[in-house]
């Protein structure tokens, strides 16, 4: 079992899908990895950065970053095939904000 983290930027763009049938598969793939921990496959991109990708559509992904001291999967961000590289460069920039706050969060316990 993993807890996922939606960004706001993940659950704008999830809350705009308007294909009905790439919404089921999506949070059919959020609720498997809630309640089985199991991600499927998945492609590291770089920088703590992977994708799950759906055969459907316009190549549709989710970009994600596992936590694992949390046992945290945190969804960045999504997108399809025609504004990767934009999608990517904003999940990057997410999960460094993220990590600087983890880290903030580890110095205020010590």
């Amino acid at each position: 079992m993993l807890k996922t983290e939606k960004t706001k930027p993940f659950q704008k763009w999830f809350d705009s899908i308007k294909d009905k049938i790439l919404k089921v598969a999506v949070r059919q793939k959020i609720e498997r990895i809630e309640k089985d921990g199991y991600l499927g496959k998945t492609s590291p991109i770089g920088d703590g950065i992977s994708e799950i990708k759906f055969k459907m559509g316009a190549g549709y992904r989710i970009y994600f970053n596992l936590y694992i001291e949390g046992s945290e999967v945190w969804l960045l961000s999504g997108g399809d095939k025609s504004t990767q590289q934009k999608d990517i460069d904003a999940a990057k920039e997410l999960l460094k904000e993220i990590q600087e706050k983890r880290e903030a969060k580890k110095d205020e316990q010590i």
